[in-house]
């Protein structure tokens, strides 16, 4: 049993995300930190210059500028681009596969206490699909919860995380056709994404309001649970 499950599967009837929450702001500020030092050890230390002797006769010289293995001149490489924003969004997107992954795996196992403890007739494993979309069928079946602001969102995140880990967080699909969801986050001024060409740059900022947005999904079950669960 790992620590994060040591540390959350608490004495009945009690189930709280307060860990988990805690441990994936900690988690964000780490990545956010480190994102910020790499930044500023390559303004600092800036790129390395080669001096390559085309005709030292005619005083002709070519200068290369590299850092870290990458030449400005391959592959049209720009070294201030990759460092300062591909590379950020690049560990930002990691990030957003570990915060979506934690909080799916409490989720379901929040929905398997509930069915345990009310002996629901359904179990999560009996609904179709997969993680959030599977638990967000269960909160509405099984608990009642009937409107979710926070879920809308929810699922246009879970089409980012999907083109993250299978498509190289591209805007579109592989058959070219854009992703609304994603389009929409795009266009929304304060969702801190953006879009550099056919991918998505996630921006400092908004891995935290990933975090909020999955903490109020919560809070909203938890109220509908207060106010009178179905079961």
């Amino acid at each position: 049993m790992s620590l994060l499950d040591q540390l959350t599967d608490l004495p009945k009837p009690l189930y709280t995300f307060e860990f988990t929450y805690n441990l994936m702001s900690g988690f964000i500020n780490h990545t956010e930190e480190a994102i910020e030092a790499s930044i500023a050890t390559y303004k600092t230390k800036g790129p390395c210059t080669d001096i390559i002797e085309i005709d030292p006769d005619e005083g002709i010289f070519q200068y290369e500028y590299h850092y870290h293995g990458l030449y400005e001149h391959i592959g049209d490489v720009i070294l201030d681009d990759v460092f300062e924003s591909y590379f950020p969004s690049l560990q930002r997107r990691s990030a957003l596969l570990t915060l979506i992954a934690t909080y799916e795996h409490q989720l379901e196992k929040f929905c398997d206490f509930y069915a345990k403890e009310n002996n629901t007739p359904v179990k999560l494993n009996d609904l179709k699909g997969s993680g959030l979309e599977r638990v967000h069928l269960f909160t509405k079946n099984l608990i009642g919860l009937e409107q979710s602001q926070s879920f809308s969102m929810i699922k246009k995140i879970i089409k980012l995380r999907n083109s993250c880990a299978h498509n190289d967080a591209k805007i579109t699909t592989n058959d070219g056709q854009p992703i609304k969801e994603i389009k929409y986050l795009i266009d929304d001024t304060s969702t801190k994404v953006s879009q550099d060409g056919q991918y998505v740059l996630i921006e400092k900022g908004f891995l935290s309001d990933v975090l909020e947005e999955l903490n109020s999904y919560i809070s909203e079950i938890k109220n509908t649970i207060e106010k009178g669960s179905i079961y």
